[in-house]
């Protein structure tokens, strides 16, 4: 201390010493514990973040197969999305309620609905009419239809049938040669109009369950596309055919495991007929047997599912049934007045002869190739059942068929949308201007 400082001056100088030591030790704990908070505060906030988006992302997949899980929910309708009853869909879609404006909205502003298939309280045929396609994405599916369409005509009846594949179609070809006077006929655009809306023709065609048919599809494409129908016994009288095959075989090299191991139709054979049907040598009877597939042609059928997207089918009988119901260069709907189930092919052709003079008797219609599976379709997997669904959901939205229980509940829907410009071209009133489709993602 200065020589001229007191006793009491020390004391009261070290007790500002002392109060200032204090004030800076607690301003540093002060600032410790602030510095803390902050720490405790970052890391909570990216915990809870990381969780977060954990679960946004968890909630948004849903498994299709054990390998490739898919978005499901679309991202601009995580929050108030909702699903409308069938019978609101059918009221907005003829017009007793008002399209509401408050709806999800995709990238070009325009409203869509959701609602599930199956519950539209209006006919397979009507809802087809109200059905959209796009036309490029279903090129593949469509070549056949680009510039007419391959229809069974009955001039003296005034009748037309469509033709779809592995749906009822050996039945109704049948019942339009041999009792309606029909004859196949390619008709275009305009002329098929004309036919329907001036001349008062009746068109009609035969719709199957989605899934069931496409067991039935692969079933019959497998077949035409096997190695057997390059050359051998099935079809050295068939030079036609053969041709065919050498044009067309490229398309399965997608797909190089369904035939791995075989080379002619008996060596196919191996795999689903039983040995004592082939060794009688009477080998159309195999179709009659329960397959004997060991679940290798099953496995085969389950990765093909997994591979395809079905934009691509490799035959005409996977093509879906609603591309076959329109016209192949604009997406546009047939104008088909009925679409009967095939289950009830035979009742049906029989009502419709009735109602045009003639009769077909009982037991006639029993025309179709009746064949087993030669897989077990019982033993096909959930998540096999449920790809199948996802790729056919046009058919499910357009035909208003109601999902199997087994993809009931897995996120799929159809939509009802807004659309510009007029949709066909030969719909008198199209002022509502909505139509169906799969909900898709944008």
């Amino acid at each position: 201390a200065p020589l001229n400082t007191t006793k009491d001056d020390i004391i009261i100088m070290r007790g500002k010493r002392s109060d200032a030591s204090q004030r800076k030790g607690t301003t540093t704990i002060l600032l410790l514990v602030i510095a803390l908070l902050i720490g405790v505060s970052s890391i909570f906030n990216l915990l809870v973040g990381n969780q977060v988006a954990k679960n946004t992302v968890e909630n948004n997949i849903v498994a299709t197969d054990n390998n490739a899980p898919k978005t499901n929910k679309d991202p601009t309708t995580n929050q108030h999305e909702h699903v409308h009853s069938g019978e609101e869909a059918t009221k907005f879609l003829t017009g007793e309620l008002p399209f509401p404006t408050e709806c999800t909205r995709y990238m070009n502003g325009r409203c869509r609905l959701k609602f599930k298939p199956g519950t539209l309280k209006l006919s397979s045929a009507q809802t087809l009419q109200q059905c959209y396609v796009d036309a490029k994405k279903y090129k593949e599916h469509t070549i056949r239809s680009r510039k007419s369409t391959i229809a069974s005509v009955s001039h003296k009846h005034k009748f037309i049938y469509r033709n779809i594949p592995k749906s009822a179609s050996s039945t109704a070809r049948h019942a339009m040669m041999d009792f309606l006077d029909g004859k196949d006929m390619s008709l275009k655009h305009d002329e098929l109009i004309n036919l329907v809306h001036k001349d008062n023709y009746t068109m009609v065609s035969f719709i199957r369950e989605p899934l069931t048919r496409f067991y039935s599809s692969y079933d019959e494409a497998y077949f035409r596309m096997g190695p057997w129908m390059g050359e051998g016994e099935v079809v050295w009288d068939k030079p036609q055919v053969r041709k065919w095959f050498q044009t067309v075989k490229h398309k399965m090299d997608k797909y190089p495991y369904l035939y791995e191991g075989m080379k002619d139709i008996n060596d196919f054979r191996q795999f689903y007929c039983p040995k004592e049907v082939l060794d009688t040598g009477e080998f159309l009877n195999c179709n009659r047997y329960d397959s004997i597939d060991d679940g290798r042609l099953l496995k085969r059928f389950e990765q093909f599912v997994h591979d395809y997207d079905g934009l691509e089918p490799f035959d005409v009988h996977l093509n879906m049934q609603t591309t076959n119901l329109i016209y192949g260069s604009s997406g546009e709907p047939l104008p088909i007045s009925t679409l009967y189930n095939a289950s009830e092919a035979e009742k049906d052709w029989q009502e419709v002869a009735s109602q045009r003079g003639v009769t077909i008797p009982d037991g006639e219609m029993k025309h179709g190739r009746h064949q087993s599976r030669r897989f077990d379709v019982s033993k096909v997997s959930e998540v096999t059942q449920r790809k199948i669904c996802r790729i056919l959901m046009l058919d499910y939205c357009c035909l208003n068929f109601k999902l199997p229980e087994v993809c009931d509940d897995v996120g799929l829907y159809c939509s009802l949308e807004q659309m510009e410009g007029k949709r066909i071209s030969w719909k008198q009133d199209d002022s509502l201007n909505l139509v169906i489709r799969p909900w898709e993602t944008r």
